[in-house]
């Protein structure tokens, strides 16, 4: 009877882990590379805020310090557009291509180690975490007037319809490569576990609902109010069987 707690206290913990660990890279990214094109002075100077719980847990008063006006007005659009780009395509994306790749690379291995299935663990729910903050921007918010996406739109000096299906068809391959094989590929060294059925399922039904909720309030506008509607209830669902159906091919 205590399994199930066991394993949500797991799950908990490795959410607050993942979540941190993905938002930190998120906003670092944006600064180190304002940094880098000498639009910042500290690259480590982000808005922190207060010392309270929902910040402690989940950064929520956190955000990246970087000042896009006087960009634009210096006619850098460009470089603006790269400094958006860095949070949710370059760290986001990228970290969850690498992490995909890592997790591969252990999964190789014939014995498995508890340090080895440690990794693994972790690794799945930050790749998670990075693939699903990927597909929270697009295409959930590629729409939006304000936000990354926009800036990036407005940086290029495109419209968000034109920059969108670019970046949801990245969003898309991104999801579908991690849960069509990597995450079945995790779950299959869980298989001699009781609670290895339920972890891909886990992972995607905690993660992707997370990331879904960006926009429901409307402060994105109302096609990114719609988008997240279909990601809860017409995503979310279609990846977990996604998911099955790939376990069940292995």
């Amino acid at each position: 009877m205590a399994l199930p707690y066991v394993y949500g206290a797991m799950v908990f913990f490795s959410v607050i882990f993942a979540h941190a660990v993905d938002f930190f890279m998120h906003e670092f990214a944006h600064s180190f590379m304002a940094w880098a094109l000498g639009w910042k002075d500290n690259p480590l100077a982000l808005n922190y805020g207060k010392s309270t719980i929902d910040n402690i847990l989940m950064q929520q008063q956190i955000d990246e310090n970087v000042r896009y006006a006087p960009i634009f007005a210096a006619h850098n659009g460009l470089q603006g557009s790269l400094i958006a780009a860095a949070g949710p395509l370059i760290a986001n994306g990228g970290g969850s291509i690498i992490c995909g790749h890592v997790l591969r690379t252990i999964g190789k291995k014939p014995q498995q180690t508890v340090w080895s299935l440690a990794c693994m663990w972790l690794l799945a729910w930050l790749a998670a975490f990075n693939v699903f903050n990927v597909w929270s921007y697009a295409p959930l918010r590629a729409l939006s007037s304000h936000g990354d996406m926009a800036l990036i739109a407005e940086g290029l000096g495109i419209s968000n319809w034109l920059l969108f299906p670019v970046v949801t068809g990245f969003a898309v391959w991104l999801a579908h490569w991690y849960v069509r094989d990597i995450l079945p590929n995790v779950c299959r060294h869980f298989s001699d576990f009781r609670f290895g059925a339920a972890f891909g399922g886990t992972v995607l039904g905690t993660t992707i609902p997370f990331f879904s909720i960006v926009g429901l309030t409307g402060n994105y506008g109302l096609p990114s109010a719609l988008m997240c509607i279909a990601s809860l209830f017409f995503f979310t669902p279609a990846m977990v069987a996604m998911f099955y159906l790939s376990l069940g091919r292995r």
